[in-house]
């Protein structure tokens, strides 16, 4: 009991988001934008269904004193304080942040590929127009399934400090750079950015900081493969919804366009909920004051997902009258639905008490997310649905085939979900003589003998 109680409060702390809905700022509104984001340069279809049965196997593609490319060894794959993300695309590639001990390149972004880990960018890389990548202050990369990755980054010894990048076919490629003119916004500047979302189409959407004068607004862009474009800006006023935009959390993007990202809402009739835009018009798709099943809304996680029929994962908090649980929900333009809220029995036993920082979810509509459980074989489980049920995952502390234990779920880990039911998570070492690893739930295929 002690153990989960203690999980369960590392859990609850880390998923509260006080500062995305109690931190008011009041800047001058600025004219809204009257355009919408231009549509993508192109849409990619998804992965042709292959014609093989998978076996699924949960297997560690990378532990902390594994050889690291061009030297050194793997020692910690998350930044302390910072949620651990690890995201896997349709081929099980997986991307992850590493520091690395006893290299010239002390941290990066790397990707494990069909047993093989490589370099995606990393400390010391030369940044085109200028100067070196350095700190990786948001360890959070983002993966499509073309094995590209995009991932913001500060720079030392040129003319930008901070910048977001692609990785790709073409190698690694500037999207923006702090001190840039900000687009769409008169005397303002780019000064920061949040951690990217990226599609399959090579499009990102990106919370940056934008000085003007005195102040920092949050400004939410769209980058559609040729330009920069402002989608919505910190001060806006929300002419169709009422009151006007306040701080913008972490958007997730789909392979049309569409842009869903958490805010808070500055004197309107709700204090904020979860928006679409980018293809579709700017619209609050569920908000804060909503009822579902357990209870009303009262404050969202600060990133969302969304997935190809536009649906959207997020955390919350639901209650009333003095009370609050944490839930896992998905809206769709048909309601809102929970997957998981706090209290409900768990799949395989026990129950959810607490949950990750926020759920995640592949284009086909898979949800993933982290749950603290009271009364089960392990106080920390990865899940992910499966049609409308939930399944288990991973529990801590479990043996696999292998002899291997799964050991302590990393502080703030977030379970990331693919095509084709990928799944991977962290855990942490925390005894002399343990390492640190990241697994995936991954199939391993085999012809099929249907006829």
């Amino acid at each position: 009991m002690l153990l989960v109680s203690a999980w369960y409060r590392l859990l609850v702390a880390a998923c509260i988001i006080a500062a995305l809905w109690t931190a008011v700022l009041w800047v001058a509104p600025t004219t809204p934008s009257t355009g919408q984001a231009q549509a993508p340069v192109r849409v990619v279809a998804q992965p042709a269904a292959v014609p093989v049965t998978p076996q699924y196997v949960l297997h560690a593609v990378v532990h902390s004193g594994d050889a690291a490319p061009n030297g050194g060894r793997f020692d910690r794959f998350y930044v302390p304080g910072q949620p651990l993300l690890a995201p896997v695309n349709a081929r099980g590639q997986v991307a992850f942040y590493a520091t690395v001990l006893r290299s010239a390149g002390r941290e990066g972004i790397f990707m494990a590929d069909a047993g093989r880990v490589r370099k995606i960018a990393g400390y010391g890389d030369t940044v085109p127009g200028g100067g070196t990548l350095a700190e990786f202050a948001q360890p959070l990369p983002a993966l499509n399934n073309a094995g590209h990755v995009a991932f913001a980054a500060h720079i030392a010894g040129g003319r930008a400090t901070g910048g977001v990048f692609l990785a790709g076919d073409r190698g690694l490629q500037v999207i923006a750079l702090a001190g840039e003119d900000a687009p769409a916004l008169p005397n303002g500047v780019l000064d920061g950015f949040d951690a990217p979302a990226l599609n399959d189409n090579d499009e990102l959407a990106f919370v940056a900081s934008v000085r003007r004068g005195r102040d920092l607004v949050d400004v939410l862009y769209f980058w559609n493969g040729r330009r920069l474009q402002k989608v919505v800006a910190e001060g806006e006023r929300l002419l169709r919804i009422g009151g006007s935009m306040d701080k913008i959390g972490t958007p997730a993007l789909n392979s049309t366009g569409v842009i869903a990202f958490p805010a808070t809402i500055l004197k309107g009739p709700s204090p904020g909920g979860v928006f679409v835009a980018g293809a579709r018009d700017l619209r609050l798709m569920v908000a804060a004051g909503d009822h579902v099943s357990g209870g009303m809304i009262l404050r969202f996680s600060e990133h969302v997902a969304i997935d190809e029929e536009d649906g959207v994962a997020f955390g919350a908090y639901v209650g009333g009258a003095g009370t609050q649980r944490e839930a896992v929900l998905r809206t769709t333009p048909e309601g809102t639905k929970a997957i998981a809220v706090e209290g409900e029995t768990a799949p395989e036993g026990g129950r959810y008490v607490g949950f990750g920082p926020w759920p995640t979810m592949a284009s086909d509509g898979v949800v993933g997310f982290v749950a603290a459980l009271e009364g089960a074989t392990g106080p920390l489980a990865a899940f992910a649905t499966n049609a409308d049920a939930v399944r288990r995952i991973a529990t801590m502390d479990e043996a696999l085939p292998n002899g291997e234990r799964l050991g302590r779920f990393a502080l703030d880990m977030v379970a990331a979900v693919g095509l084709n039911g990928n799944l991977t998570f962290a855990t942490t070492a925390q005894r002399e003589g343990e390492r640190s690893a990241i697994y995936c739930h991954c199939p391993v295929t085999v012809p099929s003998t249907d006829q």
